[in-house]
């Protein structure tokens, strides 16, 4: 192709006059420019940046036939359709015609077709288009998606791996390579496989500041309805929900079309007649509002704008298709949510089809298919901890490609909540050093109990047996593994076994503690501790100021605020808890109180506790009426379980003068030096 300055001295105006656009987007013209001199490029170009327009500007203006290769008929029939209503010259070859249409453009080719040509990549080794490629001679191959072309990309298509060869045979033409998810060693892949010659390398950032990323932690999977008709109904823009499996497609597409009366749900998945998949996508992409429930064959190439929210209702297996797939919201540059239901059970989807790599061909290498499974397990990582971060989403996501561009004023969940929880709202280094010192000391402790549970469990149960144990639950488990025995039986009384597994998962989203599964179990994942995790509990460093608000609303170190009312220290006086008065009392109660009261402060502050662990109020209360003197008496008083009368009960009848305390004022020694409950 010519020099861009010799026929085209400003390609602004062609810009303008063929397309109708006003301005180049970024980069675009860099990659223009070096096309139409003729060189190779490798471009990569975030979702919605205006890939297309970087070989659909040259061929109009360099003119003779150019050859995109596209993976996805649906992004061909788009691409030809618009480019025709601009009144410039492209077709299509695919299986989608019939055998006349197929002819016709076939006779076009033979008789010397100028324009754009868009193939898929099987075509070229169809018998009857590879009579044709000698006589094919194209001004420019581009060839999209090229991450297809590496065996290392997360959209891997063995066809796609051949088009070095069948550049050769059109005569090594210079050849545009477009993607918006190549990592460096994916981008060298596709430089090595189409054999580019000192290819100009054009990667123009990874950055969507307008969308925003976010990850909820769902317990149960079958939580997740509840949490995706939620977002559906914040947000009335078109919407495109990802599951993993048709089974999961139909069956989000029922519920949701049952549940959002009045707003249309279409399904799309392999499994459909492809007539329906194409309906289905047709009136997704002229619907206001419309939702899409679909597997991952949806979406490639689609450019539907005012796409508002992706929902991924189960997590894809690599960044790369996670970028992709929630890059399909907001290619208009206005904001939109990218949202993740995590739920750990979903990686098993995962790792089935890992199992699987290498069986379509029993003759592969068996260390190759050993490689391969082995990396597809380290992105699968990846992405359960890009899920579970603490860190800003975009800066991770940045991150994994290489890409070390400065973030702003970012809105993913974990910078907004950390805004939320700086004084002042503001982000600079003082506030956020202010926002960790803001973390309640009532949070760290909680957090220190949270992780001395999972450590007491020594990576052995799940976060429900873990919340159970923290809660108190009396169950036959209970019995058979001795929890009641554990230190850490019943700390957290107070919160109900689903609240401390909602805690627990913020632990894992924070970094704090990990699900894994257990060697050579699968299906039932336990939860143990990080280094960080370890860190945190002896006291090393702080928690994440993102747990600053693991405390429910409301709550503060106990169940309720206790007072004495002491208008009259002679006369009887109440007891005000939780806001509700009580019965007036003798002043030797309330004395009595007092010195429990004391007794139980300097207990938490020994074993970094939050005092309503050790008892509540109204359990202090019910003992200074009683006054028992032995530990048996003691036992008998309501919240006052064997085990607290054990690690207790002492100290609270050396307080009251029970002749028992002093004799038995020692405290259970802790079973681990290690874990401080």
């Amino acid at each position: 192709m010519g020099q861009a300055d010799a026929s085209n001295p400003d390609l602004r105006e062609q810009l303008q006059n063929l397309f109708g656009l006003d301005e180049f987007r970024p980069r675009q013209r860099e990659v223009i420019e070096a096309v139409l001199a003729g060189g190779d490029v490798l471009c990569v170009m975030p979702t919605g940046a205006g890939k297309s327009l970087c070989y659909q500007l040259p061929a109009a203006v360099g003119g003779g036939l150019t050859i995109v290769v596209s993976p996805l008929i649906s992004l061909m029939e788009d691409q030809v359709q618009q480019l025709r209503d601009e009144g410039l010259s492209a077709v299509l070859l695919n299986s989608a015609l019939s055998p006349a249409e197929q002819r016709a453009v076939l006779a076009q080719l033979h008789q010397g077709f100028e324009g754009l040509l868009y193939v898929a990549p099987e075509r070229f080794f169809s018998a009857g288009f590879q009579s044709l490629i000698p006589k094919l001679k194209p001004k420019l191959f581009a060839i999209d998606e090229a991450h297809c072309i590496s065996q290392w990309g997360h959209d891997f298509r063995p066809e796609y791996s051949q088009l070095g060869d069948v550049r050769e045979k059109l005569g090594a033409p210079p050849t545009v390579a477009l993607t918006a998810t190549a990592t460096a060693d994916v981008r060298e892949d596709i430089v090595r496989h189409l054999g580019l010659r000192e290819p100009k390398i054009v990667v123009t950032g990874f950055d969507r500041p307008n969308l925003r990323y976010e990850s909820r932690g769902i317990a149960k999977a079958r939580d997740k309805n509840g949490e995706l008709l939620s977002l559906l109904r914040e947000e009335k823009g078109s919407a495109i929900v990802y599951c993993a499996t048709r089974k999961n497609v139909d069956e989000v597409t029922g519920f949701l079309s049952q549940a959002l009366r009045g707003r249309e749900v279409f399904p799309y998945h392999a499994g459909m007649e492809q007539a329906a998949r194409g309906e289905s996508q047709e009136r997704w992409m002229q619907g206001e509002g419309a939702v899409a429930v679909a597997t991952n064959a949806f979406g490639m190439g689609i450019n539907k704008p005012d796409t508002r929210l992706v929902v991924h209702y189960n997590f894809p297996g690599t960044l790369e298709a996670y970028y992709q797939e929630a890059g399909r919201a907001g290619r208009d540059g206005l904001p939109a949510r990218c949202v993740i239901l995590f739920t750990y059970q979903d990686r098993y989807t995962h790792e089935f089809f890992i199992d699987k790599i290498g069986e379509e061909n029993p003759h592969a290498d068996p260390q190759f298919v050993a490689r391969a499974k082995e990396h597809a397990r380290h992105k699968l990582g990846l992405v359960i901890q890009y899920a579970q971060t603490h860190r800003c989403r975009r800066e991770m996501i940045l991150d994994y490609f290489g890409d070390d561009s400065e973030i702003a004023d970012c809105h993913c969940d974990v910078c907004v909540r950390q805004k939320r929880l700086t004084p002042g709202g503001g982000g600079d280094g003082e506030a956020a050093a202010a926002a960790v010192a803001a973390v309640p000391d009532e949070v760290v402790v909680l957090v220190k109990q949270l992780l001395s549970a999972v450590a007491r469990l020594r990576g052995n149960f799940g976060v429900g047996v873990v919340a159970e144990v923290l809660a108190g639950a009396q169950n036959e488990k209970t019995s058979r593994w001795k929890f009641d025995q554990l230190s850490v039986f019943g700390l957290l009384r107070a919160h109900s076994a689903k609240r401390i597994v909602a805690m627990l998962h913020r632990l894992m989203e924070a970094g704090l503690a990990r699900q894994r599964d257990p060697d050579g179990v699968k299906f039932r994942p336990v939860i143990d501790l990080t280094a960080a995790g370890v860190r945190v509990m002896k006291g090393e460093q702080p928690p994440p100021v993102g747990l600053a608000d693991l405390l429910p609303r409301g709550t503060s170190g106990g169940a309720g605020t206790a007072a004495v009312s002491r208008s009259d220290p002679g006369s009887r006086v109440r007891y005000v808890a939780g806001g509700e008065a009580e019965e007036e009392v003798a002043p030797e109660v309330v004395e009595r109180f007092e010195r429990l009261r004391q007794a139980r402060l300097k207990l938490a502050r020994e074993l970094q506790l939050p005092p309503y662990v050790i008892c509540h109020d109204s359990t202090l209360k019910l003992i200074a009426r009683s006054a028992p003197a032995t530990l048996a008496s003691l036992g008998q008083i309501k919240g006052m379980g064997p085990h607290k009368v054990k690690t207790y009960g002492p100290a609270l009848l050396a307080a009251i003068g029970g002749e028992a305390a002093a004799e038995a004022s020692g405290r259970e020694a802790a079973e681990d030096p290690d874990v401080p409950f």
